[in-house]
């Protein structure tokens, strides 16, 4: 895949409202190595950003550079949780939670992952990548900008790669791996019938046991996945060690467990039309 060289303006518009009225925006531009085209972020009263750009592409790659721009050492931590890096930045109280991190990565064909994905997407995750790494690069000649986080563990931020985003997948599904478990242990003791009852399954499934299956799990089998996908500790002095994994959920939240959408009537819409909102269940 190509990737331009082009240099264009970024102009960021901040929109701030004091008590005694509307102050005067403050506007910020940069040149940024990666657009295609002029491009703006525009962030109105509520903190709410807005990208404005030409193509696609661009609008990609300002999203990522924008999400850098608010959140890049939570980008960056959840990068390195996925991957197994904490130890590297933190300290080797963390090279448990690595180890295990590592044992989830994705090891299939990455080339047959993305095409599962659609055709466009490989280009939006790598436009999206290129804007993140393009933030950072920003940061080498603006030092003072460097978020807090990184100065007081001493450490930089690591660049993206668009594979990066597929491979540390396993950190946004842990709540079903739980939940397969659990229903795999009630399986053993009882049977799916009475799992049927522990947890009703919206819209109504029936659940199988697939041949050759043995549903009767050791007790810990949980334990280095819980220790993969648990978020970082971090403390004011040093990193401390690891601690024991502690449960995900509760059984109360275990009730509640499903896809998160919200729907608008066609009669309470401004266009007449119903309107779906999905959570697609991706971390990143």
């Amino acid at each position: 895949m190509l990737h331009t060289t082009h240099r264009w303006a970024l102009c960021l518009l901040l929109s701030s409202v004091s008590l005694h009225g509307t102050a005067a925006p403050a506007h910020t531009s940069m040149t940024v190595a990666g657009l295609e085209q002029p491009a703006q972020i525009r962030v109105d009263r509520w903190g709410v950003a807005h990208v404005y750009a030409r193509t696609d592409g661009d609008a990609f790659f300002v999203q990522g550079f924008n999400v850098a721009r608010d959140r890049l050492f939570q980008l960056d931590l959840l990068r390195r949780k996925g991957l197994g890096h904490l130890a590297e930045a933190f300290g080797p109280g963390y090279v448990a939670q690595d180890r295990a991190a590592r044992l989830f990565l994705y090891r299939g064909d990455m080339a047959a992952e993305w095409a599962s994905y659609g055709p466009d997407a490989r280009a939006a995750v790598t436009r999206f990548v290129d804007g993140i790494n393009a933030y950072i690069d920003w940061l080498s000649t603006q030092p003072q900008a460097l978020p807090y986080e990184f100065r007081r563990f001493d450490y930089a931020p690591e660049k993206w790669r668009p594979e990066d985003v597929l491979r540390i997948r396993t950190t946004g599904l842990s709540r079903n791996v739980k939940s397969e478990v659990a229903r795999a242990k009630v399986a053993c003791k009882a049977s799916l019938s009475v799992d049927a009852i522990r947890l009703k399954l919206q819209p109504a499934w029936t659940t199988s046991v697939p041949d050759g299956l043995d549903p009767c799990l050791p007790e810990q089998v949980l334990k280095v996945y819980e220790l993969a996908t648990q978020a970082p500790r971090l403390s004011a002095g040093t990193a401390p060690a690891v601690a024991l994994a502690e449960p995900l959920r509760n059984e109360e939240l275990a009730a509640a467990e499903g896809s998160n959408n919200w729907v608008i009537a066609p009669h309470k819409s401004a266009t007449g039309h119903a309107v779906l909102a999905d959570d697609p269940h991706r971390a990143y």
